[in-house]
């Protein structure tokens, strides 16, 4: 049977939870605005707050969910007003253009965590409803932070994510400076570090969570068949994962229909 959660003590996250108290003079509740965007000024009046969902970027900070930096104020979009008609506070991150999740993004985003549950009155980590969600850098970023965030993930949904880096080294001109660039401080072989950042190469530390897994046909950077490989390898371990293959969708398409299937999947698990 696997375990609710990997051993905590081990991810990439709790290297830097020494530091939490004295990190939170930079992010705090009364800081949140420089390091994201939210939703809650939809936030009905009195409304309990009983959940967050961190939405994590595509590459240069842009992403096919809905989050725009262009709009730091307010994250306004219609799963944001559903999530705040239900008292869940969606945060769009901004860990860095080139993030891909590498530590320092964990850390980045650890401490948002952090600054929330101070501003709500989450008191411990078992109280915590946390998802995560992206498409893209930002769905490869949302299955890594499961494995290294010192916070417990309850829900992922990874839209058209990178699986592999090394294997995506090539797929665009501006993809190895922003690989290496996110790892080169990894006191290691680039080539290791590459694998830290790569959720096909840590399916065996994956939290045993719910997971959406979503693959674009047309998908003309991350071929629908590794993703799909990714997502049967994570089904052969016995987690919980539903994928879907988008039909006649390019790079960070999705339908309606389809982006209605990720936002009621995230929802059915935060709510319960």
């Amino acid at each position: 049977m696997n375990k609710p959660y990997p051993d905590k003590a081990s991810a990439a996250g709790s290297a830097y939870a020494p530091f939490r108290d004295g990190d939170a003079a930079l992010i705090n509740p009364d800081t949140l605005n420089y390091y994201c965007c939210t939703n809650e000024k939809l936030l009905p009046p009195g409304v309990h707050v009983s959940g967050f969902i961190l939405e994590f970027p595509g590459l240069g900070g842009s992403s096919c969910l809905g989050g725009a930096l262009d709009n730091m104020t307010s994250y306004e979009h219609p799963f944001t007003a559903r999530c705040a008609g239900l008292g869940i506070v969606v945060a769009y991150m901004f860990p860095g253009p080139w993030s891909w999740m590498a530590r320092g993004a964990v850390r980045f985003a650890d401490l948002v965590v952090d600054a929330l549950m101070r501003k709500y009155g989450v008191d411990n980590e078992a109280d915590l409803r946390l998802g995560v969600m992206g498409g893209s850098m930002g769905g490869q970023g949302a299955l890594i932070y499961a494995v290294d965030s010192r916070h417990r993930v309850k829900v992922c949904a990874a839209h058209c994510p990178c699986c592999d880096a090394a294997a995506s080294m090539n797929v665009r001109a501006e993809f190895p400076r922003t690989f290496v660039s996110s790892v080169s401080g990894y006191e290691m072989p680039l080539t290791e570090a590459l694998r830290l950042i790569s959720p096909a190469a840590r399916i065996d530390e994956l939290p045993d969570i719910p997971y959406l897994v979503t693959a674009d046909e047309l998908d003309e950077l991350f071929p629908v068949a590794d993703t799909q490989r990714m997502a049967a390898s994570m089904q052969a371990r016995g987690l919980d994962v539903t994928f879907m293959r988008l039909p006649g969708q390019p790079h960070g398409g999705i339908s309606p229909e389809e982006r209605e299937r990720l936002d009621s999947f995230l929802l059915r698990h935060m709510i319960i």
